[in-house]
């Protein structure tokens, strides 16, 4: 009896162990990046559902499932469970004092006015927060306007051939994916601007040789920087560009431990860029966790739907260090039937009633496009649970196919629809 129980046990326990083998090796950033980013060519939000599972596993003490948790819900319209999952990880804001006789300005118009001096102007963004392309958007025209023809984007994928299809599709880029981003991109080509992909390709990390002793974050960012170089001012040299980047990249100085994107293009072209900040004083989750210059705006009536910046009684902007030039204070999300209002871009899209039947008693996806551009990025998607009825985005004057899909991507039903012009 003695023997079975002994046995018993080590078969329990070898299974034991086993299973929290396979669930470490699961929870792994490598094994998550994977996870994220699996079949996304195809259907971008497939793995969600399966993320979630993996809560109780790989939640506990990892940054990095938040991160891609957070990435995937906000490709499927839910902004506020992407703030939500990423804000108590990464929230590392340290008090500033405000200000004194501050006033704030519209951030585009700002931007717009400091630009004049710059042929380069950087912007970046938290990559779960779709909110943070809006800015890039809104200067697209007004930049158009002073000579910038050149929208460089670390989204995207070099061999992509965007610029002469004329439009984003699934593998332009990951962050592309996002139905804003995706907008952000379209505009761009139809204002005719050029873009540029410079995100560092795997042939080129393994050329080491070319840039000295350097750490894989700043490898990384030299190489950025470099491509950039390349594809605009090696074929354009009198050009004027805006780059659209991700937190840290656009810094013009950096640390002991690392150099930045923006410093070795500053070196590279001689040019001094404009920089702006939209991650320090960025909208939070709960306003508990959102930086104290931003509550105190708040307090005084100076944040809305409008993005902004803080200038001092000198005509100083705030920002949160000296490596950027300026910051944003994005957006305060106001919501109308469940969606960020936001998802109107400036005019650019109105919102729409849509039926979904189909999901009353289940979890769908709803993606929107073009009736002849099949193929692109949907002009709108948005997880439906449970409802019978959603709220879509989408341009006036098109013809826009709707796919109804289940979480297995299945699809559901097909319904063809015309937005008319107001």
């Amino acid at each position: 009896m003695r023997h079975w129980a002994v046995l018993f046990l080590v078969v329990m326990t070898t299974c034991l162990f086993t299973r929290v083998e396979a669930a470490e090796a699961e929870c792994e950033p490598t094994a998550i990046d994977r996870l994220a980013t699996e079949d996304y060519e195809t259907a971008v939000w497939f793995s969600l559902h399966r993320f979630r599972e993996l809560k109780d596993t790989c939640g506990p003490g990892s940054g990095t499932y938040w991160y891609y948790l957070a990435q995937l819900e906000s490709f499927v319209g839910n902004h506020a469970a992407a703030l939500s999952h990423v804000d108590p990880a990464f929230h590392q804001d340290s008090p500033q004092d405000f200000p004194s006789s501050v006033t704030s300005v519209a951030a585009t118009e700002y931007v717009i006015d400091r630009a004049r001096d710059h042929r380069i102007v950087m912007v970046n963004e938290r990559h779960h927060a779709s909110s943070d392309r809006l800015l890039t958007m809104e200067l697209l025209a007004p930049l158009a306007e002073q000579g910038f023809r050149y929208l460089a984007i670390e989204a995207g994928w070099n061999g992509d051939p965007i610029n002469t299809r004329g439009y984003p599709v699934a593998e332009t880029g990951y962050y592309v994916n996002d139905v804003v981003f995706a907008e952000v991109v379209r505009s761009a080509i139809e204002l005719g601007y050029q873009i540029i992909a410079y995100e560092i390709e795997q042939e080129q990390r393994t050329a080491a040789d070319q840039v000295g002793e350097m750490n894989r974050q700043e490898e990384r960012d030299w190489w950025q920087a470099k491509n950039i170089v390349n594809r605009v001012f090696d074929i354009d040299s009198d050009a004027k560009l805006l780059v659209h980047a991700g937190y840290a990249h656009i810094h013009e100085s950096g640390t002991d431990s690392w150099v930045p994107m923006a410093y070795f293009l500053s070196q590279f072209t001689g040019l001094d860029p404009l920089t702006i900040d939209q991650t320090a004083y960025g909208e939070r989750s709960r306003l508990e966790l959102e930086h104290p210059l931003r509550t105190r705006a708040r307090e005084l009536g100076l944040l809305g739907e409008e993005a902004i910046v803080l200038v001092n009684s000198e005509g100083q902007p705030t920002r949160p260090h000296k490596a950027v030039d300026l910051a944003v204070f994005g957006v305060s999300t106001r919501y109308a039937k469940g969606r960020p209002t936001w998802m109107g871009m400036e005019g650019r899209r109105r919102a729409l009633d849509f039926d979904t039947p189909e999901c009353a008693a289940r979890v769908c996806i709803v993606e929107a496009r073009r009736a002849d551009f099949t193929d692109e990025v949907p002009l709108d998607r948005i997880e439906v649970t449970g409802a019978e009825r959603t709220t879509l985005y989408l341009p006036a004057g098109e013809d826009i196919v709707v796919h109804v899909m289940g979480l297995d991507r299945s699809t559901l039903v097909t319904r063809n629809l015309y937005v008319p012009k107001p």
